[in-house]
């Protein structure tokens, strides 16, 4: 009998590669449901089929037909699997452990442990974002540090986790290359006295910097104005016959900042600042980087 339940199930799974639901599963099996958790539970352990958690909170199963995946998630238990899917469903945005934890109801080391099996088999990865996650202890300690998502193993993590261009391969700024495209476009802008994002985007593209997007140029041009070289201003220059550009340009800044040696330090870019005490877990005396910075070495914040 057992054999034939199987059978019908995987037969109604096929019909409904989006997912079976439960209630469809009731009404179209034709066996006593019990039979068929029995053989549900079956081919899960055995990874032919995985668990699908819908946003109503319902549940309904898919068939997995590849043999490789079938490995991968052979043995899973239904907890393995529900977080799977959560990661699954963050697609390249990804998805970190408190998210998992809210949508799982799970605890922090049961979520760990998860997390390290579907490591382990290859059916997840941990990337690090350019975002900061700063984590407040009884309302006073922080830690902060980069924050960590996790995704599905063979997904490539969007540029808004990865930083795009203005990054490297570990997520970090890469100063060298933004320095020289700071370089290219000061002089871009002091040689043609003014200009917008576009005529920006064009010149930085015609130089080799094809990777860009609108929102990398407007980084650079506004790290330019915060260092005191260029200035925003309305862009009136006349276009045609029909009318006027209203929009922003830039140009050569008339106006010399004074250098601000504050921003430079530690403490003037930090994000804890406002909970740094002379006593506590975050002191001056404690922070590696007011020391590193008093040794004059090379950071990146």
């Amino acid at each position: 009998m057992s054999a034939e339940v199987e059978d019908k199930f995987l037969e109604l799974c096929s019909k409904h590669p989006t997912g079976l639901s439960q209630a469809r599963l009731e009404s179209d099996l034709g066996y006593p449901i019990n039979e068929a958790l029995l053989v549900i539970n079956k081919l899960v352990k055995e990874g032919r089929i995985k668990f699908i958690q819908n946003s109503d909170g319902s549940t309904s199963y898919k068939e997995v037909t590849n043999l490789e995946e079938q490995s991968k998630i052979r043995g899973l238990t239904a907890d393995d699997m529900l977080v799977y899917q959560l990661i699954e469903q963050s697609n390249d945005k990804g998805t970190w452990t408190k998210e998992i934890r809210t949508q799982t109801n799970l605890q922090q080391t049961q979520v760990t442990k998860i997390l390290k099996v579907l490591e382990t088999r290859n059916l997840i990865k941990a990337v690090k974002t350019i975002n900061m996650d700063i984590n407040i202890i009884n309302d006073r300690k922080a830690i902060a540090g980069r924050k960590k998502v996790y995704m599905a193993y063979n997904v490539e993590p969007s540029r808004e986790v990865t930083g795009g261009s203005l990054y490297g391969g570990s997520q970090s700024l890469d100063e060298e290359l933004i320095s020289a495209m700071k370089l290219s476009c000061n002089s871009f802008i002091s040689n043609k006295g003014a200009a917008d994002l576009t005529e920006i985007m064009n010149y930085m593209k015609k130089t080799g910097e094809q990777d860009l997007t609108m929102e990398d140029i407007q980084t650079l041009v506004n790290s330019l104005i915060y260092d005191g070289l260029i200035e925003e201003m309305r862009d009136t220059r006349s276009t045609n016959m029909y009318g006027r550009r209203m929009g922003v340009i830039y140009k050569p800044t008339k106006t010399i900042i004074p250098e601000n040696h504050f921003t430079k330090m530690p403490c003037g870019v930090c994000p804890v600042f406002s909970l740094c005490a002379d006593e506590g877990e975050i002191t001056p005396k404690k922070c590696v980087y007011f020391q590193q910075w008093l040794n004059q070495e090379d950071l990146e914040f």
